[in-house]
C-alpha cells in the first residue's frame, strides 16, 4: 500500500482543536474567508493581499454583488444565511496532482468516490468536497463527479477564457460541468484580476446558473500568509490548496486529502504528470509545493488530517 498510515483517532480529537483555535485567532475563516456585505461595508477599503499598496473603495455596485453574510453548504444546499462558523463533520479535498489517477482500481473508483466521498444526500452529517483551479472532470472513474466548492485562479480566466472579454459561453459550459457548486475566486489579490473575476460572476448570473461565485477575502489570505511566515514557511504565495486546507482546519472536524502529491514520480517509482489532466507545472517562483506537502505529512502524523497517496 502507498497510504500514509491512518492517524490514531484519539490523536485526531486531541490535536485538531488547538490548530483550529490558533488559526481562528490569526485568520478567522468563519468571519473572513469570503468577501461579504457584512465584513466589507459600503465605503470601506479592500486592500489587495499580494499588492498591499493598492486599495479598492467599496462602491454600491460592488456591494450589491456580494453575499450578505458568510455562507457554506447546509444539507439542503440552498442556504444563503448560514455562517461559515458552523463546524462541518467531514471535509474532503481533491487535489489535482497526477498521483490521483492511480489512486483506485478503475473498476472500483467511480463507485467508491460517489458512495464514500460525495454522496451526502440523505445522511445526517454534511460531507463537503473541494476541488482546485477549475480542474477537468473528464476522468470520473478516477476523481468522481460531484463538487461542493471549486476554486478558480484568475490566471485560468485569462489563459483559458481570454479574461471573459469576448464570448463567455465556454466558461459557462466549463462551470456547468461541476453541477450545482460554489466557485471561490481570489479576485482581490492582484488589481489586474478583479475585472475578470467580476465577469466570471456576471457570466454565471446571466446564464441563470444554480452555482454561486464568491471572492476570497484578502484580509484572510494576508493573515494566513503572515501566520505561516511567522512559523518559518517563507513562500511568495500559498497555493489555493494550502489556503483551503487551513480553512478546513478551522471549519471541519475531519479532513481527508486526495491527490496531494507534488512530485514527478509515483511512490511506486514510475513517472507522473503534474496534474491528472495535464502536465503544466506551477511557477516555482510563486509556489513551493513540496514544502507545503511536508506540512501535510506533519499534520497527518500529528492526527490533524488524513493524507491519502495510493489506492483505497
Amino acid at each position: 500500500s502507498h497510504f500514509i498510515p491512518s492517524p490514531d483517532l484519539c490523536s485526531l480529537s486531541s490535536t485538531l482543536p488547538p490548530h483550529r483555535a490558533e488559526l481562528g485567532r490569526c485568520c478567522n475563516a468563519s468571519a473572513w474567508l469570503a468577501v461579504t456585505q457584512d465584513n466589507t461595508p459600503l465605503g470601506s477599503e479592500i486592500v489587495y493581499d499580494a499588492y498591499p499598496s493598492k486599495r479598492l473603495k467599496v462602491s454600491s455596485g460592488l456591494l450589491e454583488i456580494l453575499p450578505e453574510v458568510e455562507v457554506l453548504f447546509d444539507e439542503e444546499y440552498n442556504s444563503q444565511s448560514a455562517r461559515f462558523s458552523l463546524i462541518h463533520p467531514e471535509m474532503y479535498q481533491v487535489g489535482g496532482f497526477g498521483v490521483i489517477a492511480a489512486r483506485l482500481p478503475r473498476s472500483d473508483a467511480e463507485d467508491q468516490w460517489e458512495e464514500v466521498v460525495f454522496m451526502a444526500i440523505g445522511l445526517p452529517l454534511l460531507i463537503t468536497s473541494i476541488r482546485f483551479n477549475l480542474p477537468s472532470v473528464d476522468f470520473p472513474e478516477d476523481v468522481g463527479k460531484k463538487s461542493s466548492i471549486v476554486t478558480v485562479n484568475p490566471s485560468i480566466l485569462h489563459k483559458r477564457f481570454h479574461g471573459l472579454n469576448g464570448r463567455r459561453l465556454p466558461f459557462v459550459k466549463a462551470a456547468a460541468s461541476y453541477g450545482k457548486t460554489w466557485f471561490l475566486i481570489p479576485a482581490f489579490s492582484y488589481p489586474s484580476n478583479s475585472e475578470a473575476s467580476y465577469r466570471a460572476l456576471y457570466a454565471l448570473q446571466d446564464s441563470a446558473s444554480q452555482s454561486h461565485t464568491f471572492f476570497f477575502h484578502p484580509q484572510y489570505l494576508s493573515g494566513l500568509s503572515k501566520y505561516w511566515h511567522d512559523h518559518g514557511f517563507h513562500t511568495p504565495r500559498l497555493s489555493s490548496g494550502f489556503m483551503l486546507v487551513n480553512a478546513a482546519l478551522e471549519l471541519c472536524q475531519h479532513i481527508t486529502l486526495y491527490g496531494f502529491w507534488p512530485f514527478s514520480l509515483h511512490p511506486d517509482g514510475h513517472s507522473l504528470p503534474h496534474h491528472y489532466y495535464d502536465n503544466v507545472l506551477p511557477n516555482s517562483r510563486i509556489h513551493i509545493m513540496p514544502k507545503e506537502f511536508t506540512y501535510y505529512v506533519d499534520m497527518h502524523f500529528h492526527g490533524v488530517l488524513q493524507l491519502h497517496l495510493g489506492r483505497c
